[in-house]
């Protein structure tokens, strides 16, 4: 939500997303929201091991510090403060990764809740802040919208007993997720082999293509247009020039594109899904 100032033109309003940089008060932002954890582990409701077991991890693993040098909980706290708001853009994303993972790895009957509260907080601030990245399933990922984070865990969450489908976009967005070496080509194969995976397991056909053109005999009804839609991105990325089979290089396969095919297809196995459910397929 814009302030008085902004609205009315005397604080300049922020309209460019942030990608490769992080503004002083998207930092302060961000480092107010790691700065409630341990606020919370440490209220009497919470009296487990979670925050010593997420900050010995983040230190000799992520931190790569000697574990017998340890310093104390709340110095650990301040190097994550100092990282945040001074750290390079990418080292703060390093260390919200780890938290996250960390968090996730160690949490307890007691301390979800403040996973789940720390995951939407940071999010929400990434939003409003106009960051280019998203945290989901505890990697940074570069997503612009709430509507496309929204795509992909809602189709993470629908996944139930679809494991392969749920690996394939698990991978996709590893892939789309690596700020040192992105393999766009590769997330690209792996998202529509999710839609692939979901499909063939509906239909029981070996291929999206066949198994497509089954779905309305399956129970599942598709629109027309949607079905040739999916049946031509299935033949772009299949045929002999296709992704699948190396003929789209690196460069014309951006993140842009793995993004957009990441998004795209997460939305197409929410609504396989949910047809099959509602004809009692699955």
């Amino acid at each position: 939500m814009s302030t008085f100032s902004q609205r009315y033109g005397y604080q300049e309003l922020r309209s460019i997303v942030q990608r490769e940089e992080l503004d002083h008060e998207t930092r302060l932002l961000i480092g107010n929201v790691v700065a409630v954890l341990p606020e919370a582990f440490r209220e009497p409701n919470y009296p487990d091991e979670t925050e010593s077991n997420v900050l010995t991890a983040t230190w000799t693993w992520d931190l790569k510090e000697a574990r017998d040098e340890r310093p104390s909980d709340d110095a650990i706290w301040r190097r994550f403060k100092g990282i945040i708001l001074s750290g390079e853009w990418w080292a703060v994303f390093d260390v919200l990764e780890a938290l996250a993972e960390n968090l996730d790895r160690y949490k307890t009957p007691s301390t979800e809740h403040i996973v789940e509260v720390f995951v939407q907080a940071l999010n929400a601030t990434l939003e409003s802040c106009l960051v280019g990245y998203r945290l989901i399933e505890n990697k940074i990922t570069p997503i612009d919208s709430a509507v496309e984070t929204s795509a992909i865990v809602d189709a993470l969450e629908s996944i139930g007993r679809f494991e392969g489908a749920r690996h394939h976009l698990n991978r996709a967005i590893e892939l789309l997720a690596d700020r040192q070496s992105p393999d766009y080509p590769n997330s690209i194969k792996e998202s529509i082999s999710a839609v692939e995976s979901v499909c063939r397991k509906v239909t029981g056909e070996g291929t999206l293509g066949a198994a497509l053109k089954k779905l309305a005999t399956a129970g599942v009804t598709v629109h027309p247009a949607l079905e040739s839609a999916w049946s031509k991105m299935y033949g772009w990325t299949s045929d002999a020039d296709g992704i699948r089979h190396g003929g789209i290089d690196a460069a014309e396969a951006d993140q842009s594109l793995a993004r957009y095919m990441l998004v795209a297809c997460a939305a197409f196995v929410s609504y396989v899904i949910e047809s099959a459910r509602k004809a009692k397929l699955v």
